[in-house]
């Protein structure tokens, strides 16, 4: 029997430590793929080559735990973002040359079974079948995650996920004593930034472990099968089959959370993991301005087995900044790794808000078109001078003082409609809290739009009658945020609607 060697290098190591001991530079992946499966087929084991000499001896590790070892596979991508993944900046081309090379090195051997472990994995998918809807083009190829398995009978209990997303599942042997498997119901994976799909269920799955090194644990896995995709095109759904490939190295990447910039004091705190983490994990946030002040964050997605996120309903003091710490890890048993994020920022402090009406320069934070007016069309501010007006997909955020002993939130608000009709109420129109608390005040009813007046505007051409609103504080504090941000829709919609508000004020 013939051998090719490459450069000395003995087979069974796999193509990735050639890539880290600088034998081979990463440009000449695609190559390189190519010629370790060449030196894998003239020296790799045959049929009639009994004695294991290119790979783990077959059927002596049958139903046998193997656990997660060996050096992590570059992938591709850098640095995490608020919507991406470690290593996933390269995953559109995981069809090729990473794919070829580790399933030549996973030739080397026999499949082995699968014990406890966690796995760097990337889904790389084609679209074999997509349902005839106009413009239904599917903007991505791949996919990546983190899978942890855990023993369970004969099979495998599975925890995957990425970003903020935990999934359990379950794997089944293909036969009793294989060390191939696959999934007896469908098993959901998350999808990444920049993906149109809004899910991906594996239905079918032929999967295994290889041991490359040949110490009888598993290197690598790799896999194939089918899925089923679900994307929004318009307000429709679309369902697309998918056929795909599956390729996994050990978790060598330690977990962090997405970083947040300049939250709303009403909206909390919310953090994604980059993967599931294990429930002994605890984040913390501390008080950069006075180094003592902290606040734990609870985690999320318990029932799942794993943290997936860590958040709070704490309205956090306008201008304040706070640092993150964390205890725990994932299930690989990696610690967190947030030492170099930047600090969470809440919103800049608009000043405290006169109370006086809008009739003076008012201080308040503005997003989109919400603006200061004298009138809407022939429609009057409702009174004095000035009134706020805050279109859908914009927002108005004010701080108010609280006197002692006030009790309420009023404020006096029109509904603005484009068109005549019943009003479509929505929650998310306002909210207040008393900065320092947990509670979220809003409306519990919608604004009556009935009987209109024409307003002559071109925009909104219909205002609602006025009406009082109060607002209880049911928690101490001296100081008031209060949102209005009435909601922007896309596809079948009611009628947009818009706030008009006047005489603001804490009693």
């Amino acid at each position: 029997m013939y051998c090719l060697k490459l450069a000395e290098i003995p087979t069974k190591r796999p193509a990735r430590a050639l890539l880290q001991a600088g034998i081979v530079s990463s440009r000449s992946k695609v190559a390189l793929g190519s010629l370790l499966f060449l030196v894998v087929v003239a020296c790799g084991r045959t049929a009639d080559d009994n004695d294991g000499g290119a790979g783990g001896p077959a059927g002596s590790s049958a139903g046998s735990g193997v656990a997660a070892t060996g050096g992590k596979l570059g992938v591709g991508g850098g640095s995490t973002t608020a919507g991406g993944s470690s290593g996933e900046g390269n995953a559109a081309n995981m069809g090729g040359s990473t794919i070829s090379e580790a399933g030549a090195a996973g030739s080397a051997g026999d499949p082995v079974p699968l014990g406890e472990g966690s796995w760097e994995t990337t889904l790389a998918f084609t679209v074999t079948v997509v349902e005839p809807i106009p413009n239904a083009n599917v903007s991505c190829t791949a996919t990546n995650f983190t899978l942890h398995f855990s023993p369970s009978g004969s099979g495998l209990k599975v925890i995957l996920g990425r970003d903020g997303a935990v999934q359990p599942g379950e794997l089944t042997r293909s036969t009793p004593g294989s060390p191939r498997y696959s999934v007896a119901q469908a098993l959901p994976v998350p999808t990444g930034a920049g993906c149109n799909l809004r899910s991906i269920e594996i239905t079918e799955l032929t999967l295994q472990a290889w041991d490359e090194s040949g110490d009888g644990n598993a290197d690598s896995i790799s896999g194939s099968g089918k899925a089923r995709g679900i994307f929004i095109v318009g307000d429709a759904g679309l369902s697309v089959e998918l056929s795909y490939t599956l390729q996994g190295v050990p978790d060598e990447t330690k977990p962090s959370l997405l970083a947040l910039s300049n939250i709303h004091p009403l909206d909390g705190v919310f953090l994604r993991a980059t993967e599931p983490v294990a429930l002994i994990s605890r984040v913390t946030l501390t008080d950069t301005d006075s180094g003592h002040t902290s606040h734990p964050l609870g985690g999320n997605a318990e029932s799942n087995g794993a943290f997936g996120t860590f958040s709070s309903n704490l309205i956090l003091p306008f201008g304040s900044t706070w640092k993150l710490s964390a205890t725990g890890g994932d299930l690989a048993d990696l610690p967190f790794e947030i030492a170099a994020l930047p600090p969470i920022v809440v919103l800049a402090d608009p000043g405290l808000f006169a109370q006086d009406g809008f009739e003076s320069t008012p201080a308040l934070s503005r997003t989109g078109d919400a603006q200061i007016v004298t009138s809407v069309g022939s429609l009057p501010a409702i009174q004095g001078s000035q009134s706020l007006l805050v279109p859908p997909g914009s927002s108005a955020t004010l701080h108010l003082a609280r006197p002692s002993g006030a009790s309420s939130v009023r404020f006096t608000a029109q509904s603005l409609t484009s068109m005549s009709g019943p009003a479509f109420f929505a929650a998310a129109d306002l909210e207040a809290g008393v900065i320092g608390g947990s509670e979220r005040v809003g409306l519990t009813e919608a604004l009556p739009t009935t009987p209109s007046t024409t307003t002559n505007d071109s925009a909104w051409r219909y205002a609602g009658p006025t009406q009082e609103i109060s607002l209880p504080l049911t928690e101490s504090g001296a100081d008031v945020v209060i949102r209005f941000a009435p909601p922007a829709c896309q596809g079948l919609c009611p009628p947009a609607r818009a706030l008009l508000i006047d005489e603001l004020r804490v009693e």
